[in-house]
């Protein structure tokens, strides 16, 4: 992240996003502490109509999870759009209450990218400490 609180998208994410959607317009949010998302605009549009159904979702939800979902992400939301050169400009108040300050990681999910301080990456990496049994596990899978 730059000193303009800028996040740079790498070439190859932003090649995807250039290339996978007409519009480079972005949703920027928050759902989980230390944990800031970005979503093309066309994938938040999609998730947020299914958090808009309050009928259920045929897993026993009765809807109350998705409204809760819903306004904690529309209140730490802010829509955003890649400019000339890749970057998208980070909400101050989503950048202080994640401490967003100078290197940041970023892991492209299915439909979004998440982006965490440095501080929360190497505290989300020390955590996940692999057993003898899920090397053999990694093992298996050619890992």
């Amino acid at each position: 992240m730059d000193d303009k609180f800028r996040l740079k998208m790498p070439a190859a994410v932003r090649n995807s996003l250039l290339a996978s959607y007409e519009n480079p317009s972005v949703f920027i949010t928050s759902i989980k502490a230390k944990e800031l998302r970005v979503y093309p605009l066309a994938e938040w549009e999609t998730v947020e109509r299914k958090l808009s159904q309050t009928g259920g979702d045929g897993a026993g939800t009765d809807g109350t999870k998705n409204k809760r979902i819903l306004l904690r992400a529309n209140h730490n939301g802010a829509d955003g759009a890649l400019d000339n050169q890749g970057r998208i400009l980070i909400p101050g108040s989503l950048r202080e209450d994640l401490g967003m300050r100078g290197e940041v990681h970023l892991q492209w999910s299915r439909n979004h990218v998440v982006v965490l301080s440095d501080e929360a990456y190497r505290s989300e990496l020390d955590a996940a400490v692999l057993s003898d049994e899920d090397l053999e596990y990694a093992a298996d899978l050619g890992v």
